[in-house]
């Protein structure tokens, strides 16, 4: 019975041990960056306590969601060249100090089979132990996870890169907030969202799922707990009882479609974070807000950011966000009471993206021995310059366009795809606003048509022949980008219609064409005075050219049969040329 006693007493040691060694993961995230085909870079950062008697991972499993996994090296900080396990590994760096806390980057490359869904995660023993609303987390397993969208449809896709650390303090009974500094390199949509922290099912050992007795952090009966799902921005007003805490905010990626549609979720991260709340009477500081603008790519946008303190401490301003990482931003500001700062960005052509690009700038006072912050969001759009020179004339029956390449037309990457025409009957003297691109539907103009390259700078408006002669038509331009971002709209130009001109009397033939509409065949009948060859050709209102028959003889008169059913429904324009390029044009209908 003894020897029974003993050796679970040793066990229970053992696990205790076990437990004190392991107490250690704070906060953290997976992220991942695309690399060719269906291989990606896949990165895992933890926050953990550092100390003699702390478990140190030198090496961390990364699972991958397809049955594979990874064992990862330590890569920041200075060689661990002491470590028997990992001998290639590194040490972290600490980034906190009471209590001590090391930040650890581990990478793995990893190739994937082909398209699908992958959760990436991690999982170790254990949180830190005291955490208010984690039951007993110094038992409780530490778990993040990460969403990989494979497919053809939406192209390739690397997360979205948090750029603020998720360790933070807050005062009791003052309000608190952080903000993950988010940005998508791919130019995707952010939302975000609170979740629950997961961990592990002790009953039932199920990894994963929602920590049994998790709760939100309590803001008190008259309170403020949430997370704004545009800016990112967690406000917890106020903290009701001192101690750390663990929050985690899921953020999601999403890709629109070009010319609408529903956005298609293609990834998301998930990062765990922690508070630690104590005794404090600092209050957090106060910004001036920013509104939210643009700039045109190649110009430079300057602005200041002011701030104050209510306890006149000594505030930092520090910045970060796309317009620092994907581009040459400057940002520049000395820690002082109301301390400013001054943004600069001289934007370029690389800079045009369909989505804004979002700096933060975080404000941190200088109290000891609890410091508070609070964040600016500050969205930009940068947009491409407008089309030049659009002009318009008037042909038979037609509007003839031509126009120059914005200033902004890069040869790869975000390159120009098609510009789009837009048409309104009447004179206009219509010009976008600041911040305006495209053409809005408030401007009167209706779409007519596209070009399908960067150099088609010109094209025929063949829908007018169905709008009465003398019709002033006026156009404008705008060009579109391979990520569907469009540039400002061109200027306004126009000139009235050349319709219902007698072609018999002009052309010296005439037409007849039935039946019209159709949904298989068309008959084409050309009576003519002067024998000889004709061309026939079937053009979209685009201005493609979708088929052209042989040259026909023709003498007095002939009826051709021309086959539509293989086309979808819609408007086409029939062009009937003679051997003198004498045109005539007819409106098909396919139905």
């Amino acid at each position: 019975m003894l020897s029974f006693v003993r050796y679970f007493l040793i066990i229970a040691l053992f696990g205790i041990a076990f437990s004190l060694k392991a107490t250690h993961n704070r906060a953290g995230e997976i992220t991942y960056k695309w690399i060719s085909g269906f291989t990606y870079s896949i990165t895992l950062t933890t926050y953990t306590d550092d100390g003699p008697s702390v478990a140190d991972r030198c090496m961390m499993t990364i699972y991958f969601g397809d049955g594979d996994s990874c064992q990862a090296i330590r890569q920041n900080g200075s060689p661990d060249i002491s470590s028997s396990q990992c001998p290639t590994s590194f040490k972290g760096v600490l980034i906190k100090t009471n209590p001590n806390i090391k930040e650890n980057i581990y990478c793995c490359l990893h190739t994937y089979v082909g398209p699908g869904n992958y959760k990436i995660y991690m999982f170790d023993h254990n949180r830190n132990s005291g955490i208010i609303n984690i039951p007993n987390s110094v038992n409780q397993p530490f778990y993040i996870q990460t969403l990989l969208n494979i497919t053809s449809f939406t192209g390739p896709n690397s997360s979205s890169v948090l750029t603020i650390k998720p360790i933070d303090q807050a005062s009791f009974a003052k309000c608190f907030f952080h903000n993950p500094g988010a940005y998508d390199p791919d130019g995707d949509s952010l939302s975000y969202e609170l979740v629950m922290c997961k961990g592990e099912d002790p009953i039932s050992g199920t990894i994963g799922v929602t920590i049994p007795g998790y709760t939100y952090p309590n803001p008190g009966s008259s309170g403020i707990f949430n997370l704004d799902s545009i800016t990112g921005t967690l406000t917890w007003c106020t903290p009701q009882q001192v101690g750390e805490y663990n929050i985690a905010i899921l953020i999601k990626e999403w890709r629109i479609p070009c010319g609408g549609g529903s956005p298609a979720l293609v990834g998301y991260v998930t990062r765990d974070m922690q508070v630690l709340v104590s005794n404090s009477a600092n209050n957090p500081p106060f910004y001036s807000i920013l509104t939210n603008t643009c700039v045109q790519a190649g110009n430079v946008l300057s602005t200041t950011i002011n701030t104050s303190d209510p306890d006149n401490n000594n505030l930092t301003i520090t910045a970060t966000g796309s317009p620092f990482a994907l581009s040459v931003a400057n940002f520049s500001s000395t820690p002082a009471m109301n301390a400013t700062g001054n943004f600069s960005w001289t934007t370029s052509c690389n800079d045009i993206r369909r989505q804004k690009h979002t700096a933060y700038f975080k404000i941190e006072d200088g109290s000891f021995p609890v410091s508070l912050v609070n964040f600016l969001v500050y969205d930009i759009a940068v947009i491409a310059p407008a089309p030049q020179n659009l002009t318009v004339t008037s042909g038979l029956n037609i509007m003839k366009l031509g126009w120059n390449k914005p200033a902004c037309h890069p040869t790869t990457g975000n390159k120009i795809v098609q510009y789009n025409i837009y048409r309104k009957l009447g004179s206009s003297s219509w010009a976008h606003s600041p911040c305006e691109k495209g053409v809005p539907a408030s401007a009167g103009f209706t779409f007519v048509g596209s070009t399908f390259a960067e150099n088609d700078t010109s094209t025929v408006d063949y829908s007018v022949i169905t709008l009465p002669n003398n019709t002033t038509c006026s156009y404008v331009v705008f060009a579109v980008y391979k990520d569907c971002s469009e540039s400002y709209a061109s200027n306004t130009a126009s000139d009235q219609l050349a319709i219902g001109i007698d072609e018999k009397t002009k052309n010296n033939y005439s037409i007849n064409v039935f039946p019209n509409p159709s949904s298989e065949n068309v008959n084409i009948e050309l009576n003519t005075q002067k024998t000889g060859y004709f061309y026939v050709t079937l053009f979209d209102v685009n201005g493609r050219k979708i088929r052209q028959l042989n040259a026909t003889f023709v003498k007095d008169k002939t009826k051709l049969e021309f086959d539509i059913k293989e086309f979808e429904n819609g408007y086409y324009i029939l062009k009937i040329e003679d051997e003198q390029k004498n045109s005539s044009y007819k409106p098909i209908i396919k139905l």
